[in-house]
């Protein structure tokens, strides 16, 4: 589920007054994102009824290929830089898909390589 919009209806305040402010528009906006979420919810009940439906012996084989049909598949062909479409594909691909291809990938690395992937991720993460 995803977050609400910020706005006075759904922030932690110390003053009990602050909803006093609330303007008909960030009701509306608060109301929209419940009603998005119900429907989202309502859809998600309704996909889990059908799959419960089936066969129990074709359920499992339904959901993966739901999956699969849902998945990017492997990366494409660069048609910009090879990096900006690496990032395209990524941004679509499921985490299972990401941790796959980025170990594959480290894993025929040379070991200088690997050394530097190593430094330039950590150094990274050390930075944030």
């Amino acid at each position: 589920m995803t977050n609400p919009p910020e706005h006075p209806l759904h922030q932690e305040n110390e003053n009990p007054g602050a909803l006093a402010g609330a303007t008909g528009a960030d009701i509306e906006d608060w109301l929209s994102w419940v009603d998005h979420n119900i429907q989202r919810e309502s859809a998600a009940r309704g996909l889990m009824e059908a799959v419960l439906a089936c066969d129990p012996s074709d359920r499992l084989e339904l959901l993966e290929r739901f999956y699969e049909a849902l998945c990017p598949g492997f990366p494409i062909i660069a048609f910009d830089s090879l990096m900006a479409e690496a990032a395209f594909w990524a941004d679509r691909a499921s985490p299972a898909e990401r941790k796959a291809y980025a170990l594959a990938c480290y894993n025929r690395l040379s070991p200088s390589d690997q050394s530097g992937f190593l430094d330039y991720v950590q150094q990274k993460g050390a930075a944030a």
